[in-house]
């Protein structure tokens, strides 16, 4: 005898498991059974992508929707437009009506319709005791009327989004959120110069994670960025049109991702020596962010970097202990001089990038960690045959007194062969470490 166990379960646990789903395949189990034929409706949830509805037909669903649960709360609200189905003024409206039935996680992706225009979220969206998470993607927010209350919001998420009205509208809202733990911030290009986002503040006692990528400005105006977040533990940090960068309070920081030029490229000053202010700058962001114990460095914040170690010194990074790096030939020698900064390092992975750049001298000098910490180097897009990169292999083989592995990961899928001559030559390369194991993928 067939048993439908599923059809036993009470409707509120059905409904609580097809709230896991996107709302199209909610809606696809009203043909199972008669039962099933409105349960959908009464799932706190909808997911809805505005691609998926022939022409305007998604307007009228979701305003069956919420109008067959008004008086429900909705848990969950996330709509994305695109480009072929856009209405400029029922978005905004919906998020009144979810934000006013207690929204748990808003997500809302507009889309801009002119180069100029897209909609602005409503002042609700401020208050409300119940959301926990904000995703706003390509809309507009205007300056708060009042003070902001979201005393549940743990993440929120800004990308593409105008800023109208005060320089410093995230500020005032992000001190309306006692409990926030995770902020993304992704600016994209203003080309209308509409964005009055200046001054960007980020100060939080609960912050945990933030994400900043801001990669260019059609404007030309100065930009400044502050973050102030004495419980930060992760940092991407991916900035390269804010003049003035200033950190404080990173105490709890562990891991960092940093792809920044500090604005000295692309209309920033060109870091001479007597541009002491620009120099300070930097310094203050490597002492600030100085205690992190992970760090991933793109290989233009090194050449930066290159060009600060010629106004001044490295900080020490005490408490790193894992380094990813990208680097060109050009760069060789002040990779040891980064790592002479990094005393207790104890893994290494090197992104190496060929260049037609000249090959910098001075394979040299070993660094301290070298002689007492480093554990593992993970060489990564090596090519065969290439002088820098097998210098670079004997380089640690031959200096590295503690290491236990090298890896070598080549772009080449042909050298699997333990007989190929690349083994044999690393046969002929001298190991400080008589224990360190070479790995080549």
């Amino acid at each position: 005898m067939n048993c439908d166990r599923i059809t036993e379960l009470p409707d509120s646990l059905l409904t609580q498991i097809l709230s896991y789903l996107p709302t199209k395949d909610s809606v696809k189990t009203s043909v199972l059974s008669k039962r099933w034929e409105f349960l959908w409706l009464r799932v706190p949830v909808l997911d809805l992508k505005v691609s998926n509805f022939p022409e305007e037909n998604y307007a009228s669903f979701v305003d069956n929707f919420l109008e067959f649960n008004r008086n429900s709360r909705m848990r969950k609200f996330k709509l994305k437009y695109d480009q072929y189905t856009y209405d400029d003024d029922r978005l905004a409206g919906w998020v009144v009506t979810t934000v006013d039935r207690g929204i748990q996680y808003l997500d809302a992706n507009g889309f801009e319709t002119d180069m100029c225009v897209r909609e602005f979220m409503p002042q609700n969206i401020y208050k409300s005791n119940t959301l926990v998470s904000l995703v706003l993607v390509t809309v507009g927010i205007e300056n708060p009327e009042f003070v902001v209350s979201l005393p549940s919001l743990k993440k929120m998420h800004l990308e593409d989004v105008w800023y109208w009205d005060d320089p410093l509208v995230i500020e005032k809202i992000i001190s309306g959120c006692p409990v926030l733990e995770d902020l993304v911030l992704i600016r994209a290009i203003d080309f209308c110069n509409l964005d009055d986002l200046r001054f960007l503040r980020v100060r939080s006692q609960t912050l945990k994670s933030f994400r900043l990528t801001f990669e260019y400005s059609m404007a030309g105006t100065y930009f400044s960025v502050e973050i102030d977040a004495p419980r930060l533990e992760y940092l991407n940090f991916n900035d390269n049109q804010s003049d003035m960068i200033v950190v404080k309070n990173l105490n709890s920081l562990s891991m960092i991702d940093i792809d920044t030029e500090f604005s000295v490229k692309f209309g920033g000053s060109p870091l001479e020596p007597e541009d002491l202010r620009k120099r300070d700058i930097i310094r203050d962001f490597l002492t600030g962010i100085s205690c992190v114990r992970h760090m991933n460095i793109s290989q233009r914040t090194l050449e930066v970097l290159y060009r600060y170690s010629k106004l001044g010194p490295i900080p020490k990074f005490n408490n790193l202990y894992r380094l990813q790096a990208a680097f060109s030939r050009s760069m060789l020698s002040f990779l040891l001089v980064f790592l002479e900064s990094c005393p207790n390092l104890e893994y290494l992975i090197l992104d190496f990038a060929v260049s037609t750049e000249p090959e910098q001298d001075g394979l040299t000098y070993v660094p301290q960690c070298l002689l007492s910490s480093l554990k593992c180097v993970e060489i990564r897009e090596l090519i065969m045959g290439e002088e820098t990169g097998k210098k670079l292999v004997r380089y640690f083989l031959e200096n590295s007194v503690v290491l236990q592995k090298l890896i070598m990961r080549f772009k080449d899928s042909s050298i699997a062969n333990q007989d190929s001559y690349i083994f044999k030559e690393l046969r002929t390369f001298t190991k400080r470490s008589r224990s360190c194991e070479v790995i080549i993928h």
